[in-house]
């Protein structure tokens, strides 16, 4: 189908006018026929910086060079409503590897200059105004780990690192089913913060935190049903959940710069919320980001291959455990301090 484009397209007129093809994940929730997840198609959308939308295509799952092709060669000779006649472009700008190195030879055979360029704005633009089509219902509420204030690309990239080990290490496969927290000192001379790993019940895993001692015994007595009363206090609440839990931004950057997801469900999602308050979700601090990197590091080295399973469950309750871990933090060596359990009643 391809090669009986090209021909087609060869025998057109030529207008000289700049085309950009785009590839990437669209900004909407698709449910899945066969009663799956829901999933993000792709979206391949060809744009001219006339600000024409020429042609644009939707896959269920990242199309083939042949396929982005295609919609490119379609745009040619078949443009959509608006666009304008059929008609050749002088040059086409592609964000694809794959898609420019197929394309390249191709266009030259037909007198089109074809170049790789990562920042397509018009493309951008008009993706955005694609996307609002969708009316696809996003919380805006929902923090994105990509847009917190003071958060770097490398910062990030440490984080799911952090999370994807901390995740292989399973400490909540190691742990009885008696509530407890862990005391956690980061910077090792810091006031504590008190963790409780999520994962036990076998439903959700991950991390909770809370701030302060006072602020563990209000979220304890208020999940244990003991005061209704709303607090001021927040905890720090680090998941890991299926794709769709997650912002698009968030979702962008992980294929963008291919940081580590265990499984296909285990996505790390990370929140400041206030529990008592309808779970009210608050601004992410970039300080939040880099404690909970560090220490993620520090608890899979805790729960590691050296930990005694079978003597911490026989002593629970009559023995504290303690030790000072060295991490390699962003700013090189750093030490987290840690002590269980902390029992919260």
């Amino acid at each position: 189908m391809t090669k009986s484009f090209i021909n087609k397209a060869r025998n057109i007129k030529q207008v000289a006018d700049v085309w950009e093809v785009s590839v990437r994940a669209a900004n909407v929730w698709v449910d899945s026929s066969y009663g799956g997840d829901p999933y993000r198609p792709w979206h391949v959308l060809v744009v001219s910086q006339n600000d024409l939308i020429i042609q644009q295509g939707l896959f269920p799952k990242r199309p083939s060079v042949h396929e982005m092709a295609e919609v490119l060669y379609k745009g040619m000779v078949r443009p959509m409503f608006g666009a304008g006649s059929k008609h050749r472009p002088t040059k086409v700008l592609v964000n694809d590897d794959r898609l420019f190195e197929k394309l390249q030879p191709e266009l030259s055979g037909i007198d089109i200059e074809c170049q790789k360029k990562e920042v397509l704005s018009f493309s951008n633009v008009a993706y955005q105004e694609v996307s609002a089509q969708f009316n696809e219902e996003i919380d805006s509420d929902f923090p994105s780990l990509f847009s917190t204030t003071g958060v770097t690309v490398p910062a990030l990239a440490k984080l799911y690192q952090a999370a994807a080990v901390y995740f292989k290490t399973a400490p909540w496969k190691k742990l009885p089913h008696e509530e407890f927290a862990i005391e956690i000192c980061y910077p090792e001379d810091a006031e504590p913060r008190y963790g409780i790993i999520i994962g036990r019940a076998g439903e959700s895993f991950g991390l909770s935190v809370n701030d302060t001692w006072e602020d563990l015994k209000h979220f304890y007595s208020y999940s244990q049903g003991l005061t209704t009363t709303k607090g001021k206090y927040s905890i720090i609440s680090f998941t890991y959940e299926k794709a769709h839990f997650l912002t698009f931004e968030d979702l962008d950057a992980i294929e963008k710069y291919g940081w580590d997801i265990p499984q296909k469900d285990a996505y790390p999602s990370v929140m400041r919320a206030n529990p008592s308050d309808g779970k009210r979700i608050l601004p992410l601090q970039k300080n939040d980001v880099f404690w909970l990197t560090n220490v993620l590091f520090a608890l899979a080295e805790f729960f590691g291959e050296n930990f005694d399973t079978d003597e911490f469950l026989n002593s629970f309750g009559e023995k504290e455990y303690e030790r000072v871990i060295e991490v390699d933090g962003l700013s090189g060596k750093e030490k987290v301090s840690i002590m269980l359990p902390v029992f919260l009643s």
